[in-house]
């Protein structure tokens, strides 16, 4: 049995793309997103649309096109609109109020000029995201505390209330309403290995997705330093949900399915800042995709994770016109070609 982490807990970044609004409105959006992080609740970021998990959209710039499209009006010259289809998005959408035609009715609103309202939909948003949240603490507990899952299971509980099952076999199983602010005075029970088995009520993830959501939300450095020295080898595809890799990480994956290389080398051809290549490759290695060893190519099985690490969603249409949020493997992959 683990004892409770008496450490400061480790925040997860979420990410929020910002879509319509201008600078001072993002700003704004920005402040009230600092303000969360005080609470010690989450590290809210804002990045790009494509790799966002959820995205703040200025209802009043929305316009509604043929099919089952909408349009996004830049707030800025120069930049171009964006076109989505809601069928095909699954993260969670907040739209500025006014949102649109009238008989447009969004799940998440929110007024611009009220910070309550602002702070209400950001709390909203962070419930979508729990189990993202749930994911990253269990598996980065798993990471520092060195825990062994080869032998058997771990009960997670708070309280004396089950919060999780982690499985080297089965995964993870989490309750869906576990808070995952209460992880810090969590205790982890190790049970035998046929005690996996997980309530029916709750969410179960592959422990490999669980691990890959840690890893590249982290703000600790998980690139092992000689990974920046050698020759690195793809052992695998990552096998984790499509929505989960970024173009950069595709890119690198298919860089490295080409031909081995170096850190410095794989910086050239992705033409990827070193921080975030560090963080990709991290990423791949914890889930046992790539390696330094080029001896461990002929062990390549089954998707796994290793715990050994130290203490464009968008293409165009083909008219080079707006971009289009699109979730398929082989158009992703084609507009990376």
């Amino acid at each position: 049995m683990t004892s409770p982490n008496s450490s400061t807990p480790e925040l997860p970044i979420l990410r929020l793309g910002l879509a319509g609004f201008t600078r001072e409105e993002e700003a704004q959006i920005c402040v009230e997103l600092a303000g969360r992080a005080t609470e010690q609740r989450m590290a809210w970021q804002v990045g790009s649309l494509a790799d966002a998990d959820a995205w703040c959209v200025n209802g009043s710039r929305l316009r509604r096109m043929p099919g089952a499209t909408w349009r996004i009006m830049p707030a800025h010259r120069g930049e171009e609109p964006i076109r989505i289809n809601p069928d095909e998005i699954d993260w969670p959408v907040a739209f500025a109020m006014p949102t649109g035609p009238a008989d447009f009715d969004p799940a998440y609103r929110f007024d611009l000029d009220s910070s309550k309202s602002i702070q209400a939909v950001l709390k909203q948003l962070e419930g979508w995201l729990r189990p993202v949240m749930m994911q990253f603490s269990l598996a980065g507990h798993i990471i520092r505390e060195d825990v062994d899952l080869s032998t058997g299971v771990y009960h997670v509980t708070v309280r004396g209330k089950l919060y999780a099952v982690v499985s080297r076999r089965t995964g993870i199983g989490v309750w869906p309403i576990a808070n995952p602010v209460h992880l810090g005075e969590a205790v982890w029970h190790r049970r035998p290995e046929s005690a996996d088995a997980t309530p029916g009520t709750f969410m179960r993830v592959p422990l490999v997705q669980a691990m890959w959501q840690y890893a590249t939300r982290t703000t600790r450095d998980c690139l092992p330093a000689h990974y920046r020295r050698k020759r690195l080898y793809l052992r695998r595809p990552p096998s984790v949900p499509m929505r989960l890799l970024s173009d950069r990480c595709l890119l690198l994956v298919r860089e490295l399915s080409r031909s081995p290389g170096t850190f410095q080398e794989l910086m050239q051809r992705t033409g990827t800042p070193g921080t975030d290549l560090a963080r990709q490759i991290a990423a791949l290695h914890v889930i046992g995709c790539v390696t330094a060893n080029q001896r461990r190519l002929a062990e390549a099985g089954e998707p796994g994770w290793n715990s050994s690490l130290p203490q464009s969603q968008f293409a165009t249409d083909g008219t080079g016109a707006e971009p289009t949020v699109r979730l398929n493997w082989a158009r992703r992959m084609e507009a990376l070609a």
